[in-house]
């Protein structure tokens, strides 16, 4: 969990410095794909952490020994850390709405419901 909390925060001062330093027409497409890249890795890492934790909490209310917490925290949080990024491209574009809201939380719904039913 500490790699995933250290690759967060350098993440963050990454795009932290991205978002001062250059405007998107200076960086090209290149450099605006690596400020989508780098956020990415910032909400996978926090979307990680928040996995691991919550089957952690789960297995504890439970009684039970919490398992495969590394490749369950690693799947599930892929998966949840792709709307905050959806969200940022959509606003980037033209605007974030209801509909794109209820349609990028229906793809997580289905996303996590194909993390739930693979072998992990």
């Amino acid at each position: 969990m500490k790699k995933w909390l250290l690759l967060s925060v350098v993440s963050f001062f990454a795009v932290l410095a991205m978002m001062f330093a250059f405007s998107p027409s200076s960086m090209g497409p290149l450099g605006i794909l690596l400020f989508f890249t780098t956020c990415y890795v910032l909400f996978l890492g926090l979307a990680v952490i928040c996995c691991r934790l919550f089957f952690i909490l789960k297995a504890k209310l439970k009684g039970e020994q919490a398992t495969n917490l590394d490749k369950r925290g690693l799947y599930y949080g892929a998966a949840i850390a792709l709307a905050p990024l959806l969200l940022l491209m959509m606003g980037s574009i033209g605007g974030v709405q209801i509909f794109e809201i209820i349609l990028v939380g229906l793809m997580e719904i289905l996303l996590c419901f194909l993390v739930s039913h693979s072998r992990l």
